[in-house]
C-alpha cells in the first residue's frame, strides 16, 4: 500500500485539512478581536505559532490512533470494516466540510465586504495625510506665514482701546507690504481675541509658523506698547520688547516700524523698500482717528464703505493730512462702489474728482495704483487694465485680502476661473476663518464642470451652511439620477435650516419633479413680490408662468404675460426695459407665449449684451439653454448646453437635459441625439 493511501486510510489528510481550516478561520478572528482589546501584535503571532506546532502533533496522532465512540484507539486495533469506524470516519468527513465552508464563507466577507471597507480607511487615511503633509510642505518651501492677534488694552480706558484696535491695524497693513512672508486677514485673527487658546492651537487653527501678540497702553501724553513674537510650533519665544514713547501719530508709526524690522529679522526675510524706510501714513493725531473710525464702520457695518459716514471720515482724514494716502484710496473706492449697477450716477463723478485730487498729491504712490483700480474697476469696466493695476499694487502689497479680492472678481469678470481659482485659495490661506472662500472656490469648480473636486472641498467642511448643503444635494444628482428624490432631500433641508426663502426653493424643486399641482399649490400662498431687479418680476411670478405654460394653459399664461407686459410699460420703452432690466425676463416672456423666433432673439441679444463680463454669462447659462427650452426652440437650446459643457458655465451635465424645461423639445431628433451622447459620455 503506498504512502497516500495509508494516510488516507488513518484519516490523516482529513484530520490536516480540517486543522489547517480551523487554525486558519481562528486566526482571522484573532486579528480582528485582539487589537479591539488592546492587545498588541505579539499577542497575534503567539497564537500563530502555537497553532503552528500543534499541527504536527495533530498529524501525529491521527497517524496513530483513531477516534472511536469508546474514545482514542491504536489504530493497529481498529476494525476498519465496524459500523462504528465508518461512523466516525462520516463524521470527520463533515467536520472538514464545515470548517472549510466556514474558511471560505468568512473569505468571501472578508474579500468583498471588509476589505473595501479597509481599503477606502487606508485611502482616506493617506489623502488625509497626504493634504497634512502637502500642507505643511507648501508652508515650509513657501515664504512664512504671520499671524498678529489683536492687541489688547492693558488699561480700560477709551484712548487704550482705540490706539490698541488702530496699532493692531495699522500693523496689519504695514506688514502685508512685505513681499517675503504672507500675514493672516485681520477678520480671520479677531475671533482670538480674548481666547484661551494656546498659541500651538491657534497657530494650526490658522496655518502660521509664527504669532505676533501685544498689548497696548495710553496714559496722558505717553502710550506704551508691548509686543513678543512667538514660534507657532514650539512655543518659543522669538523676539520681545517694550516701547515707551511720547503719544503722537509719529512715535506709534515709528513703533510699527521697529516691530517690522524685529520680525523680519527673526523670519529671517528681507524688508521691501517701502517697508525698509520709515513710512508714516500721518502725522495728524486727529486724521489719525478719523480714519480709524471709517476702518470700524467698514468692518462692522454691513455695507459700511457704502454709507455717508464712512465717507465723511475718510474726507476728514484727508482734509486734515492731504498727504494720507490711504484715506484718499479708500475715498475713492467708496465712491467708485457706489457707482455701481448705476444706483446713483452723482458718485461717478465723485470719484473721478476725488482722483484727480489724490493724482495731484501723490501719482506715483501705491495707494494711488489702488484708486486707480477701484476706478478702472468698477466705473471704467476695463478688466484688462484693472488687473495690471492691481498687479502691481499687490507687488507692494502682497497680503492685502481686500485687493486679493477684487483681483479674484476682476479675473471672475475675465472668465479666467483657473487663475481665479489660485486667488481664492491664496485669500483662503489668508483668511482661513471666513468661510465665504471655501463657497466661492466650490462654485467656481462648478462652473469649470469639476464636480468632484468640489464634492470634496463640500465634504471637506465641518459644518456646512445651508448654501453648501444644497449644492451637495444638486451634485448628489450624479449618483442616483431621481428627481423625487432633489424634491426630498429639498423638504429635509428645508425643515432642518429653515431660510426665508423656503418657500421659492421648495416650489422650484417641485417644479424640477413634475410636481405641477403641488408647486403652484404653494405658490399661491406666496406673496406677489416687488420687482426685482434681477428677473424684473418676481420669483414666483417667473415660477408660475413657467408651470402654466408646461401644463398647456394657454389661459393662464396669457392672463399673467398681460399683467407683467403692463407693469412693464409703466417703467419705460421696450429699448429702455432692455437696458435696464435682464433681457431674459423679456425672452422669458416670449418663451411662454410659444413666441419661438422671438425667443431665439432675445437669447442672443441677451448673449450679445453681455460683452466683457463673463461672470453674468456663466452663471445665468443655464436660465438662457432653460428658456430657449420653454420657447421650443430645439436646436438654439441644444448649441446653448452644448457650449454651456465647454465653457465655464451653470450647465450641469448630469442634470440639465432631465429637466421639464426642455418637455416641450424631448421628441425633437436633435434634442434625442443630445440626450443619448451625454448617457454614453
Amino acid at each position: 500500500m503506498s504512502l497516500l493511501a495509508e494516510l488516507r486510510r488513518r484519516n490523516v489528510l482529513r484530520v490536516a485539512a480540517a486543522y489547517v481550516a480551523l487554525s486558519w478561520l481562528l486566526i482571522q478572528v484573532v486579528e480582528t478581536l485582539f487589537p479591539v482589546f488592546g492587545l498588541s501584535d505579539a499577542a497575534i503571532r503567539a497564537v500563530v505559532i502555537v497553532l503552528a506546532i500543534g499541527f504536527v502533533p495533530a498529524v501525529i496522532v491521527a497517524w496513530a490512533f483513531e477516534l472511536t465512540p469508546g474514545g482514542f484507539v491504536r489504530d493497529s486495533e481498529v476494525d476498519r470494516g465496524s459500523a462504528a469506524v465508518q461512523a466516525s470516519t462520516k463524521r470527520l468527513d463533515r467536520t472538514v466540510m464545515v470548517a472549510l465552508a466556514l474558511a471560505v464563507g468568512y473569505f468571501a466577507f472578508d474579500k468583498f465586504m471588509l476589505d473595501p471597507a479597509r481599503d477606502e480607511a487606508i485611502a482616506e487615511a493617506a489623502r488625509e495625510e497626504g493634504r497634512t503633509e502637502a500642507a505643511q510642505a507648501a508652508r515650509d518651501a513657501g515664504p512664512p506665514v504671520l499671524a498678529v492677534l489683536p492687541f489688547t488694552a492693558v488699561t480700560d480706558t477709551d484712548d487704550s482701546v482705540f490706539f490698541a484696535a488702530g496699532v493692531h491695524d495699522d500693523l496689519l497693513t504695514k506688514l502685508a507690504q512685505l513681499p517675503s512672508m504672507l500675514v493672516i486677514s485681520r477678520t480671520s485673527v479677531l475671533e482670538y481675541k480674548d481666547t484661551e487658546q494656546n498659541i500651538r492651537e491657534i497657530g494650526a487653527a490658522l496655518g502660521a509658523d509664527a504669532i505676533l501678540e501685544g498689548g497696548v497702553q495710553s496714559a496722558g501724553d505717553r502710550i506704551r506698547i508691548n509686543a513678543q513674537l512667538v514660534d507657532a510650533k514650539t512655543d518659543e519665544n522669538l523676539w520681545a520688547q517694550t516701547f515707551d514713547r511720547e503719544l503722537t501719530a509719529e512715535s506709534i508709526f515709528d513703533v510699527q516700524d521697529d516691530i517690522a524690522r524685529a520680525i523680519a529679522e527673526a523670519l529671517h526675510v528681507e524688508l521691501a523698500a517701502p517697508a525698509a524706510e520709515s513710512l508714516i501714513p500721518t502725522s495728524n493725531m486727529a486724521a489719525y482717528r478719523a480714519f480709524h473710525e471709517a476702518m470700524n464702520i467698514r468692518d462692522t457695518v454691513h455695507g459700511g464703505r457704502r454709507t455717508d459716514e464712512y465717507r465723511d471720515l475718510l474726507r476728514k482724514a484727508v482734509d486734515l493730512d492731504p498727504g494720507f494716502h490711504r484715506a484718499w484710496a479708500l475715498l475713492v473706492g467708496s465712491y467708485a462702489y457706489s457707482s455701481l449697477n448705476d444706483e446713483d450716477p452723482k458718485f461717478v463723478a465723485m470719484a473721478e474728482a476725488t482722483l484727480e485730487e489724490f493724482r495731484a498729491i501723490a501719482p506715483d504712490s501705491v495707494d494711488y495704483l489702488v484708486a486707480q483700480t477701484y476706478h478702472t474697476y468698477y466705473i471704467l469696466r476695463d478688466y484688462g487694465l484693472a488687473l495690471q493695476l492691481i498687479d502691481r499694487a499687490l507687488q507692494s502689497m502682497p497680503s492685502d485680502t481686500h485687493l486679493i479680492y477684487m483681483r479674484s472678481w476682476i479675473q471672475r469678470r475675465q472668465g479666467d476661473y483657473a487663475g481665479r481659482l489660485e486667488t481664492l485659495r491664496l485669500a483662503r490661506q489668508l483668511e482661513p476663518g471666513n468661510p465665504q472662500w471655501t463657497g466661492e472656490i466650490i462654485n467656481d469648480l462648478s462652473l469649470t464642470h469639476r464636480y468632484d473636486e468640489a464634492l470634496a472641498e463640500i465634504e471637506a467642511v465641518e459644518q456646512p451652511s445651508r448654501h453648501l448643503r444644497t449644492r451637495k444635494l444638486w451634485l448628489a444628482y450624479r449618483d442616483h439620477r431621481d428627481l423625487q428624490q432633489v424634491l426630498r432631500d429639498t423638504e429635509t433641508l428645508a425643515r432642518e435650516m429653515p431660510p426665508e426663502t423656503a418657500a421659492s426653493e421648495i416650489s422650484f424643486a417641485r417644479v424640477v419633479a413634475r410636481d405641477f399641482p403641488g408647486a403652484l399649490e404653494l405658490l399661491q400662498s406666496m406673496p406677489d413680490d416687488s420687482v426685482s431687479l434681477t428677473w424684473g418680476f418676481s420669483e414666483k411670478r417667473s415660477l408660475l408662468l413657467i408651470i402654466y405654460r408646461l401644463l398647456g394653459d394657454d389661459e393662464s399664461v396669457a392672463e399673467l404675460v398681460a399683467r407683467t407686459r403692463a407693469e412693464f410699460a409703466e417703467l419705460g420703452t421696450m429699448e429702455e426695459m432692455m437696458d435696464k432690466f435682464s433681457v431674459l425676463s423679456l425672452a422669458l416672456l416670449a418663451a411662454v407665449e410659444g413666441d419661438t423666433e422671438e425667443t431665439v432673439r432675445l437669447a442672443r441679444a441677451w448673449d450679445q449684451g453681455i460683452g466683457r463680463d463673463l461672470a453674468e454669462r456663466a452663471v445665468h447659462w443655464n436660465l438662457v439653454c432653460r428658456t430657449l427650452g420653454i420657447g421650443g426652440a430645439a436646436q438654439a437650446a441644444v448649441d446653448c448646453i452644448r457650449d454651456g459643457l465647454e465653457n465655464p458655465s451653470s450647465v450641469f451635465p448630469f442634470l440639465e437635459t432631465d429637466l421639464p424645461f426642455y418637455d416641450p423639445i424631448r421628441d425633437e431628433p436633435v434634442f434625442v441625439e443630445l440626450v443619448a451622447e451625454l448617457a454614453e459620455q
